[in-house]
């Protein structure tokens, strides 16, 4: 079993906080509480064999009706330590320490991974470099717009930002001003 090794973390856990969101909403539980909280790292109902190996997850994304809600970047606590275990016998779970990512604040207007009804385990694993990188922006004036996979984000002046994902190209042109036209 993983035990907090030198692992480079480099994985995503996309995690489905679909039942217990009302909870933030509510200000019953917080935010970290329920995106970093216990979750289940065996596989099917193994005891044994693990899904994920914890020390490789660098951050944890909320997901919640194909909406990522809150991304948090995976770092030590006082001690050193990423994640500890909770609860006791065989299927215990994994809590993890972390903080909002300020690296990857424009994934929570991706789109996020979708569970179906009744699947049966409320994480997935994905590569770090799917996450949208760049912060979102301080107010209000930027808008943005998914389109299939990807996120165009305007800064409400003349930036555009596009982000797609890995194995995608981008092709951009420049219209020409209507007024510039001779005619």
């Amino acid at each position: 079993m993983p035990a907090n090794s030198d692992t480079t973390p480099s994985r995503v856990l996309a995690v489905n906080v679909s039942q217990r969101w009302s909870e933030v909403e509510k200000g019953t539980s917080s935010e970290a509480d329920v995106v970093l909280g216990d979750w289940s790292p065996w596989r099917g109902g193994s005891t044994s064999k693990m899904l994920f190996d914890p020390d490789e997850i660098a951050v944890v994304v909320a997901c919640r009706r194909g909406q990522a809600m809150a991304v948090y970047d995976v770092v030590p606590n006082d001690e050193g330590r990423r994640w500890d275990w909770v609860g006791n016998g065989p299927r215990r779970r994994i809590v993890f320490y972390g903080q909002p990512s300020s690296r990857y604040d424009a994934t929570r207007s991706a789109p996020a991974p979708t569970w179906k009804r009744g699947e049966g385990t409320p994480v997935k694993l994905l590569d770090l470099d799917v996450l949208l990188e760049g912060t979102a922006p301080p107010d209000n004036s930027a808008r943005h717009v998914v389109l299939g996979e990807a996120v165009v984000r305007s800064d409400g002046g003349r930036r555009l930002t596009v982000s797609v994902p890995p194995g995608y190209s981008v092709t951009v042109h420049t219209r020409t001003d209507p007024a510039d036209r001779s005619n």
